[in-house]
């Protein structure tokens, strides 16, 4: 598989590949990417990105599996996908700018990195489940949290004022 599209896909155009801690630089990587399609095409680019890795994660997973072993730590697409799921806020909040703060951002990247990382709340649970499924579900479920997480605290903050 080495050097595949698929390979490049898994490995989040081998931001999966920097030295300690790919999980993180997967989620890092990411955010550039977000923000330019945020910018030039708001919600819409946002929700066609995430698509972009859902479909390309649970089709790259199961090869990834075979050939690397059990969710393997270069396989960071699925990272890509959850980091992705907290910058929603960024439209559910009208109060919110189209690309918020910096703060917004830094708190969806640390949120994210520590739903993935600790894995409370069932998250643990579903690296159980085989092949693409086990790799992809628990980051999904991450960005599910830090999204829900980040998005009471905004209006926690926004109804203190």
């Amino acid at each position: 598989m080495h050097k595949t599209l698929n390979y490049w896909i898994g490995t989040g155009l081998g931001s999966g590949l920097l030295p300690k801690a790919p999980g993180t630089w997967g989620s890092l990587a990411v955010l550039a990417p977000a923000w330019g399609a945020m910018y030039w095409f708001g919600l819409a680019g946002l929700v066609v990105l995430l698509a972009t890795c859902l479909a390309g994660g649970f089709a790259a997973a199961g090869q990834f599996e075979k050939q690397f072993g059990k969710d393997p730590s270069i396989f960071v697409m699925d990272e890509w996908a959850g980091q992705l799921i907290p910058l929603f806020v960024l439209f559910l909040i009208p109060e919110l700018s189209a690309s918020g703060t910096i703060f917004t951002w830094i708190a969806a990247f640390g949120l994210f990195r520590f739903f993935d990382i600790l894995k409370p709340l069932g998250i643990d649970r579903l690296q159980g489940f085989s092949g693409a499924a086990g790799i992809m579900f628990d980051d999904i479920l991450a960005g599910i949290y830090a999204l829900i997480t980040l998005f009471l605290s905004i209006l926690l903050v926004l109804t203190s004022f």
